[in-house]
């Protein structure tokens, strides 16, 4: 395994995922389908304004998915691992914004990196589909968790 880097900064919002048995695939570990739910799970956990207000409406705007990439770098393994996702932002632009992910493998008291990934959500209006510049309120959301880019190996 990848052991934890040095990307656990102060500004990173750690959020405990549950492995779920449903999550393993033939070959015993968890498949690599699943962290893309994992990674939208933190995402709306950290930043529960990106598109839904209070009581689960889907509100007029909402931020959406336009680009994941992610590097899988050793096995998850259901009823060994605990998971933890480690979000923050790396890009605010006009309308987007880039988030990147690291999720760590816990087991007794080692923690490991299984995967990082980046994404970048944009902003749009529901209705036509357009992207919609963010307010000052929705890019505070973002600010105090601004950090460096994820690394991928080899690129």
């Amino acid at each position: 395994m990848s052991h934890v880097d040095d990307l656990r900064l102060r500004h990173a919002v750690s959020v405990p995922i549950p492995l779920r048995w449903s999550d393993m695939d033939a070959f015993g570990h968890v498949n690599n389908t699943a962290f893309l739910r994992f990674f939208e799970d933190a995402r709306f956990s950290a930043f529960p304004a990106a598109g839904v207000e209070v009581g689960g409406q889907v509100s007029t705007r909402a931020m959406l998915a336009v680009r994941h990439e992610v590097e899988y770098r050793s096995p998850l393994i259901y009823g060994r691992h605990r998971l933890t996702i480690d979000i923050w932002a790396t890009r605010l632009g006009t309308s987007s914004v880039d988030v990147a992910y690291q999720a760590v493998a816990q087991h007794d008291d080692e923690a490991d990196v299984a995967a990082v990934a980046r994404s970048r959500m944009v902003l749009v209006d529901v209705s036509s589909g357009r992207p919609q510049p963010m307010t000052e309120e929705e890019r505070a959301q973002f600010t105090p968790h601004l950090g460096e880019q994820v690394r991928f190996r080899g690129w």
